[in-house]
């Protein structure tokens, strides 16, 4: 029974770290779309 407890446990934490590297994914993310975006919009425009 102990063992159960401790996968239960360390499923948890696997979880709390992929919820945290997702959103660590999508914030990266989301900052690559902006600087693409900046990119198109700004850059190109004055002849970057």
């Amino acid at each position: 029974m102990n063992r159960a407890a401790c996968d239960n446990a360390l499923l948890a934490a696997c979880d709390e770290l992929y919820g945290k590297l997702a959103r660590a994914a999508a914030v990266g993310l989301l900052g690559v779309a902006v600087g693409v975006t900046w990119y198109v919009l700004v850059g190109l425009r004055v002849g970057a």
